[in-house]
């Protein structure tokens, strides 16, 4: 396989991944502040926008919208000191802006564009499936929809993310296309997973089901850690469970193993760089003594979201002959950096 096929193939999967959880966390979020009071929603909503690391807009953003004929997207932040943050225009934008990095709407249009270099190499329903699924996020008619009725329209963009990722399962041939969209999507999964447990952590104290059950919807677990952990709401347990539990297909733990799998598969012969760092932070996940991790967990959850940026540089130098650099691409786009 051509090094930029290969390429393109990884970094699909990494877009799309970053689709569907942006989807989950989203609705989870706009889930939980039904109820509570402008206050707590605009803490929720930052907290959000803090697990993406999109906090700050990029600069001249919207004249670049203007001047491609877009009607600017509202800002993330208002400008006005202490005043917080439009919660339903902040979820619009996170959602529906095609100028915003990060964005469902510009992962999914890179997925496709990614998957559009790649036309004869992947199954013409993967194709077809994303091309739908592109077209109707880029109807006039999206980011009103995403407005009026979020709930739906969130529903639709990760039922959407599923089919695609059916799609690949059962009609794609385990060769090395195949292996680097799994690597891509697993890598992005568990940098996000890590992510959310740092930001979420320390609002879970124990006392309350609401923040543990956020947490845990943002990533479709709630039910998994329910059946595994009789519902603690302890911070320690949930942090366990997203990070070593073995079986959930989120988890770090079993991200890390799934990826190692497809580096070694990749790497004919001998244990090339990012397979050697894949096996320290797996084993090292895998093997560690919790109690003692929780301890000091913001920064394991630091070393881990370094880990996987390492192995995604790794990946890059090793497998692709002139790839882009990993900090052009959304995923590490710094707040307030250009695309």
């Amino acid at each position: 396989m051509l090094a930029r096929h290969a390429e393109d193939m990884f970094w699909a999967g990494r877009y799309l991944e970053r689709a569907e959880d942006t989807a989950r966390m989203v609705r989870a979020t706009l889930l939980s502040t039904v109820a509570e009071p402008p206050a707590q929603a605009i803490d929720r909503m930052q907290n959000l926008i803090r697990t993406l690391r999109l906090e700050v807009p990029a600069p001249d953003e919207d004249v670049q919208t203007m001047a491609e004929g877009m009607t600017p997207s509202p800002p993330m932040l208002r400008s006005e000191a202490g005043l917080g943050i439009d919660v339903q225009a902040a979820a619009t934008r996170l959602v529906a802006s095609p100028a915003l990095a990060g964005s469902v709407v510009f992962c999914i249009g890179r997925t496709r564009e990614n998957f559009r270099s790649l036309r004869d190499q992947i199954p013409s329903e993967l194709w077809e499936q994303i091309n739908q699924f592109y077209l109707r996020l880029r109807q006039d008619d999206f980011a009103a929809t995403m407005e009026q009725d979020p709930f739906h329209t969130l529903d639709f963009i990760r039922v959407s993310c599923q089919t695609l990722n059916g799609v690949f399962e059962t009609s794609m041939a385990r060769g090395e296309a195949y292996r680097f969209l799994v690597l891509g999507q697993n890598l992005e999964r568990a940098l996000m997973t890590c992510r959310l447990i740092q930001t979420r952590y320390p609002a879970m104290d124990g006392s309350s089901y609401d923040e543990m059950a956020l947490t845990l919807r943002s990533v479709s677990a709630l039910e998994a850690y329910q059946r595994a952990s009789q519902s603690s709401p302890l911070a320690a347990d949930v942090a366990r469970f997203l990070l070593v539990n073995g079986s959930f297909p989120r988890s770090v733990l079993y991200c890390f193993r799934l990826s190692e799998t497809q580096v070694e598969a990749l790497a004919s012969n001998g244990r090339p760089p990012p397979l050697r760092r894949l096996g320290q932070l797996r084993s090292g996940l895998e093997y560690a003594d919790f109690d003692d991790m929780a301890a000091n967990l913001p920064a394991h959850l630091s070393e881990l979201e370094t880990g996987v940026r390492e192995v995604a540089d790794l990946v890059s130098g090793y497998f692709f002959r002139n790839a882009e650099a990993f900090d052009l691409h959304s995923q590490a786009i710094s707040p307030g950096a250009s695309s």
